[in-house]
């Protein structure tokens, strides 16, 4: 498969069905069911954007052809991952299968950060999104870029990233124990928690009480844990 696709004009099959808008671009639903993601403008710079065609990791959606127009680049195809976002999951989800997931992409995060050295800044819950099969996939991987921190390490910086996307649902508030007091502030200020370790801990205590099976549950059950 080519890398580098050369048009001059986006043809109608890539824009098949609108999917929605961000700060860079569009995304469209192409017509074989992949995704074309078209800039609002000239797009990211191009040996960045070529930088992210190398790279192949379990959970992230990465570029796998660049589009350009008239020679200028205007945007990339990549893998379409039907799920739903974390902004928009129902109450009724399962707690501990995401936990999971969560502790699965928190891996799939771990190989990014030791491995290439990146960096996985602007997460956040519209762009998680969470499989039937019980995954999770960052489907917006163009803010990925070579870690450039000059004290700590990706691996801490990307575990903060995720832990204050998911902090509005899944940590928030100050607690009665001090334990859970520490663990979020090594999962939100210092990145050497993990979330998902963190959730683990938090429906021990709250299973004290009362079974905790769904996401409605753990939040009814956070509330109890705060002060």
């Amino acid at each position: 498969m080519e890398s580098e696709i050369y048009l001059s004009e986006i043809p109608e099959e890539f824009k098949k069905t609108y999917l929605g808008s961000g700060k860079n671009g569009s995304c469209y639903l192409t017509r074989d069911g992949n995704v074309f993601k078209e800039y609002h403008g000239k797009g990211i710079d191009d040996e960045i954007t070529r930088s992210l065609l190398e790279l192949d990791y379990n959970g992230f959606t990465f570029p796998r052809q660049l589009v350009f127009v008239n020679g200028v680049l205007k945007g990339y195809l990549k893998e379409y991952i039907e799920g739903v976002s974390l902004d928009n999951i129902s109450g009724l989800t399962n707690i501990k299968e995401l936990i999971l997931a969560i502790k699965e992409f928190e891996d799939d995060i771990r190989e990014l950060s030791y491995d290439k050295c990146l960096y996985v800044y602007d997460l956040n819950l519209h762009n998680l999104i969470y499989t039937m099969k019980n995954k999770i996939y960052d489907i917006d991987t163009d803010p990925i870029s070579p870690f450039d921190f000059p004290i700590t390490n990706p691996w801490y910086e990307n575990m903060k990233e995720l832990a204050n996307a998911l902090a509005p649902i899944f940590i928030n508030g100050e607690f009665k124990s001090g334990y859970l007091n520490d663990l979020k502030r090594e999962c939100l200020v210092v990145g050497c928690s993990r979330t998902s370790l963190f959730m683990r801990e938090a429906i021990s205590e709250m299973e004290k009480e009362s079974e905790i099976k769904t996401i409605d549950d753990y939040k009814k059950g956070l509330v109890l844990l705060r002060k």
